[in-house]
């Protein structure tokens, strides 16, 4: 279930764009090399064969952002990754709308992506960023 509470916290009507201010962004494009870099593999993992959810974690451990292809809500998480965005690619989500047209769900999944980070999670969940500043 909690997954799901991810995916509908993660969307708006209309959306919200990143704040490429953030260390959410600069870790995107740090870890991917751009945002587009990121979109484009995370599209990528949404339009594999299959069933299943989209994750963009993070690993604090080695302090890294991956998408990740999850079968089920229970099977293939990695211990320790936090979700940051959750897209869901079971037919449910998609099919009474889109019918078999999975791209054009992720587009629309992509235009209400609500991309509000707490201020407090962003400078927290990025410690290197902060370090990183301070020294110099």
């Amino acid at each position: 279930m909690r997954l799901h509470e991810y995916y509908f916290g993660n969307i708006i009507k209309g959306g919200k764009a990143i704040d490429k201010n953030t260390n959410f962004y600069t870790k995107i494009v740090d870890d991917f090399e751009s945002y587009e870099n990121w979109e484009k593999d995370f599209r990528a993992v949404g339009s594999m064969r299959g069933i299943g959810w989209v994750v963009l974690y993070y690993d604090g451990k080695a302090d890294q952002l991956f998408n990740a292809w999850i079968n089920e809500h229970d099977v293939g998480h990695l211990s320790g990754a936090i979700p940051m965005l959750v897209m869901d690619v079971f037919e449910h989500a998609f099919m009474i709308d889109y019918g078999l047209k999975r791209a054009d769900y992720i587009e629309a999944f992509f235009k209400a992506i609500d991309w509000t980070i707490d201020p407090d999670t962003d400078k927290w969940i990025f410690k290197w960023m902060r370090m990183k500043k301070e020294a110099g």
